[in-house]
């Protein structure tokens, strides 16, 4: 009898983790299909070699992530933490894509470094 109800109770867990893993790979192609939200940011009118339009560039890119990666109201910690690591992985990430020394150095706790010239 207990040979029965563990094999039930297995090929009920085995049933469980692969509905789950389903779902997760089709949240996944929805989002991949969706595309990342993204904003644009210009910087045509700044000289980013220097600090000042640095600075300027990264405020702007600060704000765009923000709301990229903003919540509609949601305010619970799990939430809360995964809009924060958004925000910072966009940061990086456009940081990186401008390749700039100077906007690099804005950001010192990124592992997105440039060396200066």
């Amino acid at each position: 009898m207990n040979t029965t109800i563990q094999n039930t109770a297995r090929a009920a867990a085995l049933f469980l983790c692969g509905a789950i893993a389903l779902c997760t790979l089709q949240a996944t192609a929805r989002a991949a299909a969706e595309g990342v939200p993204s904003e644009r940011v210009s910087y045509a009118d700044l000289d980013i070699s220097k600090p000042a339009g640095a600075k300027v560039l990264y405020g702007r890119i600060v704000t765009a992530a923000r709301h990229v990666c903003a919540l509609d109201g949601s305010r619970d910690l799990g939430s809360m933490q995964g809009v924060n690591k958004c925000t910072d992985l966009a940061i990086d990430k456009a940081v990186k894509d401008v390749g700039s020394p100077a906007l690099s150095a804005l950001r010192p706790n990124s592992v997105i470094h440039f060396a200066s010239k």
